[in-house]
């Protein structure tokens, strides 16, 4: 072997050190999901959503519906008395459809059944109050459209009210609507997030003129769009750096006066594995934040390790740091 040959494979142990170091090779397989949900009356940039959480296994599901094999991406809403938590429920016979769970104090929840089911996948069931009407993103990636349901007599009855953008495979939608700023970020398969703008809800959702935000293993939403106790807006995404479902993101989204964004990561990780509680051992993915009666309520999600054997993943690891490298030097 002479010395460029060594110094060559020198340089890709190096690299398959750098890339397993960052997401292993051998890791484990993650099991079925569960949620969680808790509040604070700290300020945004203090709150530690797992400190007293409690939690809605995917077993206390099983019990009440036999056909469940998980239950994740939880969004909710307080109206009036009444905790609304929507849920993607993976079943072990059909595709995934939204269901529901209900709280009058936020910490006690009844199932109460499937709110919305069609012939193709749902999941995210991103859900928000507009102009007095109770609306529902949800990813509707299968049907190639991102869709909008309007719910007809809420929290049931919910009918498809636009195509807000056609022809096109989408994941986890996330939308944000004020008075002065209308946008949505979605991700592809291909692990890009784009950008889209509009006027209003209702109006013609147009790609940004730099469409991309980011891609690589932050590039997939993970939960609502919010504004933090600062005004800032905040965009959960989740953190794949260890493999699928490792952790959430936060980043800072801001526009400036020629409608140029910038996009900062605010903590390494919000949410990620917790090896002492025993559902979100391998991983977690979602969280939805919401200022409550001036506490912050959470909802979030998260899945145990099927077992303790590790498994051999290369083709992933390779993809993820190939793109989070392709990030770095476009940006």
């Amino acid at each position: 072997m002479n010395k460029l040959t060594k110094i060559l494979v020198l340089l890709i142990v190096l690299l398959l050190l750098v890339i397993n170091y960052r997401t292993p090779f051998y890791s484990y397989k993650g099991g079925s999901w569960s949620v969680g949900y808790g509040s604070s009356s700290k300020n945004f940039n203090d709150l530690n959503v797992l400190e007293n959480a409690k939690i809605y296994s995917y077993q206390k599901l099983e019990k009440e519906n036999p056909d469940t094999r998980f239950l994740a991406d939880p969004f909710f809403i307080k109206e009036k008395d009444m905790f609304y938590l929507f849920f993607e429920h993976q079943k072990k016979t059909d595709n995934a459809e939204i269901a529901l769970l209900t709280s009058l104090d936020g910490i006690n929840y009844t199932y109460k059944g499937t709110v919305l089911d069609e012939p193709f996948h749902l999941s995210y069931p991103n859900v928000f109050k507009h102009k007095n009407e109770f609306y529902m993103l949800p990813e509707t990636k299968s049907a190639n459209n991102v869709l909008l349901y309007k719910a007809l007599n809420f929290p049931y009855n919910w009918q498809i009210v636009d195509t807000l953008v056609k022809n096109v495979r989408l994941k986890d939608p996330s939308i944000y609507l004020s008075d002065s700023l209308n946008f949505l970020v979605a991700s592809d398969d291909n692990l890009n997030l784009f950008m889209y703008q509009s006027n209003s809800l209702f109006g013609n959702w147009k790609l940004h003129k730099d469409p991309i935000v980011t891609l690589g293993t932050e590039a997939r939403p993970g939960g609502r769009i919010i504004k933090n106790d600062e005004g800032k807006i905040i965009v959960p995404l989740q953190n794949s750096t260890h493999g699928y479902g490792y952790g959430v993101s936060l980043y800072e989204l801001d526009f400036d006066k020629n409608n140029k964004h910038s996009f900062k990561r605010v903590e390494p990780f919000f949410l990620k594995r917790n090896d002492t509680i025993e559902e979100f051992n391998f991983g977690m993915h979602h969280i939805d934040m919401q200022k409550v009666e001036n506490n912050w309520y959470y909802v979030f999600d998260g899945n145990k390790k099927l077992n303790d054997k590790k498994k051999l993943n290369i083709r992933g690891p390779l993809k993820w740091n190939f793109l989070d490298f392709k990030n770095w030097l476009l940006n």
